[in-house]
């Protein structure tokens, strides 16, 4: 039984692939035979073309004639050479420009200073791949039997134990090497050109022949332990260095073959348990090494073969950490090797000069060239690795990204086609922090804040150099980085907690000194441009305010925030640092946070006294002393957008301070309902999303923001009106404890609803002004009236029934009734008499429906339910109503057609009033009806 198992072995292992070369050899032959048939026939082809030209020559001997070769270009003709790679300094480009009136790149020199590289076209590398397994897959087919062949020749003789470790291990390696034997042999005999017979033949088999010796020494280590990792090793190196020797004369498919092959054949031949697996890890950053000198001496065409180098080994590598978790570290270690690798072999140059466009430049429409492409995925896959192992050697990882950062950063420093790649450092940073806890003792977050402030350095060193470009993006990442990496350690580590806020705070602190460095060190170079100095500085008193909130607790913390606005524009005002105003911008939000959400509105509505009032007066305070600052100073250009942003949060905290205090002396005297509370939380919500409209009317940057935020605050301050117009309005009071408390009049009810109706109204008075076509203002201004109407009729039921019957289905009494219809009638009145001095139709019209109202009210209401002096008193009241106001329409009518203007006007109000409420233009030098003209119609109230 063995001896068949052994003529099967040997025919699979020995006869298949040599007869599938013969046949190839064959095939090749028969193919050769035919290109030379086929190349004959286009001769004859040929030769007959020229005896018909000849004979046209001799029929018409004046007529030009052209020879059947392409023509070459004549010597007045321009030939386009071919495109080179510029090896120019970016300085020269520089020179040629001129430096920009910033010292900051311009928009459209964000790639100006690399040379220019022609625009690349043409079929891709996997497309040219596939062409190429499409007419000659069974090369590849060819490669793999043979591939196997050797690798499993090792196996059987393990399994079967036919021969003694040694002996398997040297028939292995003399396989290996009679194979690439034959394909030296073949190569100097036929050639190894796409244009002979025994094209790529050559390859197969050399290349069969190195993954035969990958294998046999693998196996030599990790199956038989014949040798130790250090011969395992060198012998491999041996193998690899023998392979680029080879490469070099056979070409790309040999060095494809050697490396696939060599990739897989550890996975292949296995080891035995409780071997060492470390060693792997640098033999695949070996054969990634090898892949990339091949590719960097001959150049071939896509660079596909250091891609197929690249994924092979950092494929293989986190194959083998998968499997084997405690080899994470030489894992990362050869991965970070290999991204290094990817940066500085492609371009064979110790310091990278990548000179194309960026990779992330496909966005504009560019082709980035494959060096810089493949250097910035690798980076980019590496940081990804890194931020996965980051869970089993978390510190390793970290350093990884930061070796990354300073690669992209300072060593490639003059490849700014790589400049995009040192986004992956940071985000992995980022991404490590935020999924992974903390380890173990309290030095972890100062050691991870000190990683966060080394990329700030890097980028801040690159930023300062002379013939740098994208200084504005390497400078955010300098006063950036570290920040983030702050604010992602508070969030997800617990960094006060664990550190204490004191010790914290000292961390911000130190980061904020850093960033005041980096502002000096840019004021120092960049002159009259104050872009940068000002971005450090923001961002320093940022911190500093921060530092100040971990310190002082809840009510400083917002009142020290505010307070540091009112610094920041002194500061700009001083030292002329225009970015350092828009820290009004950043602290409005979170000051205005702080009071609604965290501590909240309840926390200074409930909370101790003296640390509410520092927390609002303090953001009082701050922004309304930087909203003076801020102003118009003599022959200074104004901060237009900060100064709205201050002067309206001043006067929106100093609304939630009138609010609140408000609220708390309501509740100091005991008087606290449901209502009331939905009345003053709508208010508050009501009034900042009217500033936030003023704020977006105005213009400026963010405008989105302001109509989303105004939208918000708009809503919630509806829902919180929802309430006290529902279950929680006095009409429903045996739902709850819901009883107005006060006097008539002057009770509770102000603040549920008429305050909130003010709010409207202002608001809605302000932005009909504005935005007269809009439909918000008229929703702000019918929502106000409604709750002005409501208001009103709740008073006079209060005034006549008091608290405890305010319920309607109680009844209603006469006096009450009669209240109702009075009160119509002069809110009618005031909307007709409005109309009429304004000249406005549409308030005369709201006064004559109200009007029309009252007059349904009493004659099917009032006629029947009162009764007595009562009932007389109504209707003498509706007719005098309606006869005082015929005669006021008419009055004033004929006064204007008779030339006169009775009431009185404001021409500047008549000039300034929006649309819809323009005046009526008729006049005595207006053409209209007069009492002169007796054909002129009458106009009847």
């Amino acid at each position: 039984m063995v001896d068949i198992y052994i003529i099967l072995a040997i025919v699979v292992v020995i006869v298949l692939p040599v007869s599938v070369i013969v046949l190839l050899i064959w095939v090749a032959a028969h193919g050769r035979r035919l290109r030379e048939a086929e190349s004959r026939i286009v001769d004859l082809q040929a030769l007959v073309n020229k005896v018909e030209v000849s004979n046209l020559r001799t029929a018409t001997p004046d007529t030009p004639t052209r020879t059947a070769s392409a023509p070459g270009p004549g010597p007045w003709e321009k030939t386009e050479a071919a495109p080179t790679k510029s090896l120019g300094t970016p300085s020269a480009t520089k020179a040629a420009r001129g430096p920009s009136p910033s010292g900051l790149p311009e928009p459209d020199d964000l790639g100006g200073k690399r040379p220019s590289r022609p625009t690349r076209s043409g079929p891709t590398v996997i497309d040219r791949a596939l062409a190429w397994l499409q007419v000659n897959w069974f090369y590849a087919a060819a490669a793999a039997a043979l591939t196997l062949a050797g690798i499993f020749l090792v196996q059987y003789g393990a399994e079967q134990g036919l021969l003694p470790p040694r002996l398997r291990v040297i028939a292995a390696a003399l396989f290996g090497l009679a194979l690439i034997g034959g394909g030296e042999w073949l190569r100097r005999r036929f050639g190894d050109g796409e244009e002979v017979a025994t094209a790529y033949l050559p390859s197969i088999l050399s290349g069969s022949g190195v993954v035969t010796l990958f294998g046999a020494i693998l196996g030599a280590r990790h199956l038989y332990d014949l040798i130790g990792q250090g011969p395992a090793l060198t012998g491999l190196s041996v193998v690899a260095l023998g392979a680029i020797v080879l490469g070099w004369f056979h070409g790309p498919l040999l060095v494809a073959i050697g490396l696939l092959g060599g990739a897989l054949a550890p996975f292949m031949v296995g080891g035995a348990r409780g071997s060492d697996l470390r060693p792997l890890h640098g033999y695949f950053l070996l054969l990634t090494l090898v892949g990339l000198s091949v590719d960097a001496v001959r150049r071939w065409r896509g660079r596909w073969v250091s891609a197929l180098a690249l994924i092979s080994g950092l494929g293989a590598s986190t194959l083998l950490v998968l499997g084997a978790a405690e080899t994470t570290l030489w894992h990362q270690l050869a991965v970070t090797a290999m991204a290094l690798a990817a940066m500085t072999l492609p371009v064979s140059r110790l310091l990278p000069d990548h000179a194309g466009p960026m990779t992330l430049s496909v966005l504009r429409n560019e082709r980035p060239a494959p060096e810089e492409a493949m250097a910035f995925v690798v980076v980019a896959v590496v940081s990804g690795l890194a931020v996965l192992t980051a869970k089993v050697e978390f510190w390793s990882a970290l350093a990884m990204t930061v070796v990354l950062f300073a690669a992209v950063s300072v060593w490639a420093k003059r490849a700014w086609g790589l400049q995009d790649a040192a986004l992956a450092p940071v985000a992995a940073v980022l991404a490590m922090l935020t999924l992974w806890p903390a380890p173990e003792g309290t030095a972890a977050i100062s050691l991870a804040l000190l990683a966060g402030g080394a990329m700030s350095v890097l980028a801040l060193l690159r930023s300062v150099e002379p013939e740098a470009t994208y200084k504005l993006g390497w400078s955010l990442a300098a006063v950036l980085i570290a920040p983030a990496v702050g604010l992602v350690l508070h969030l997800a580590w617990g960094a006060p907690d664990v550190l204490g806020a004191y010790r914290w705070a000292l961390h911000a602190l130190v980061v904020a000194a850093g960033l005041t460095f980096a502002a000096t060190a840019w004021a120092w170079r960049d002159g009259h441009d104050r872009l940068r100095p000002s971005l450090a500085a923001l961002i320093a008193v940022t911190l500093i305010a921060y530092a100040l909130g971990q310190i002082v607790g809840e009510a400083a913390l917002t009142a020290s925030v505010a307070l540091m606005t009112a610094g920041a524009a002194w500061l700009d005002r001083r030292f002329k640092l225009p970015l350092l105003s828009w820290f009004v911008a950043l602290a409005a939000p979170f000051v205005f946070w702080r009071l609604m959400a965290v501590p909240g509105l309840f926390w200074h509505v409930d909370g101790p006294l003296v640390p509410a009032l520092i927390s609002m007066v303090g953001a009082v305070a701050g922004f309304a002393l930087a909203a003076l600052w801020l102003r118009r100073a003599e022959g200074e250009v104004p901060r237009a957008e900060p100064l709205v942003v201050a002067e309206t949060a001043a006067l929106g905290a100093f609304g939630f301070l009138v609010t609140v205090l408000t609220w708390r002396g309501l509740i100091a005297l005991e008087v606290d309902t449901p209502h009331m509370s939905s009345g003053l939380t709508a208010t508050i919500w009501l009034l900042l999303g009217w500033l936030q409209l003023v704020v977006w009317g105005r213009g400026g940057r963010m405008r989105w923001l302001r109509l989303g935020l105004a939208v918000l605050f708009g809503g919630l301050g509806l829902a919180a009106l929802l309430p006290g117009l529902t279950v929680g309005n006095p009409i429903f009071n045996d739902w709850g404890d819901n009883r107005i408390t006060g006097w008539p009049v002057i009770n509770t009810l102000i603040p549920a609803y008429l305050v909130p109706a003010l709010v409207l109204l202002v608001a809605w008075r302000d932005q009909v002004r504005r935005y007269p076509a809009a439909g918000w203002p008229l929703f702000a201004g019918v929502l106000g009236l409604a709750l002005v109407g409501g208001w009103a009729v709740l008073v006079i039921r209060h005034f006549w029934q008091g608290p405890e019957k305010m319920q309607f289905w109680e009844g209603v009494s006469q006096p009450e009734m009669t209240t109702y219809t009075i009160a119509l009638i002069f809110l009618g009145a005031g909307l007709f008499y409005s109309g009429v001095a304004k000249r406005s139709d549409l308030w005369r019209r709201a006064g004559t429906g109200v009007l029309a109202v009252t007059m349904l009210k009493v004659f099917l209401i009032d006629v029947w339910s009162l009764d007595g002096l009562l009932r007389v008193g109504a209707l003498i009241a509706l007719a005098v109503a309606m006869g005082g106001l015929a005669w006021l329409y008419r009055w004033s009518g004929g006064a204007a057609a008779d030339g006169g203007n009775p009431m009185p006007t404001d021409p500047k109000r008549d000039a300034g009033a929006p649309e819809g409420f323009a005046p009526d233009k008729s006049g005595p030098d207006q053409t209209g009806p007069s009492e002169t003209d007796p054909e002129a119609p009458r106009t009847d109230p």
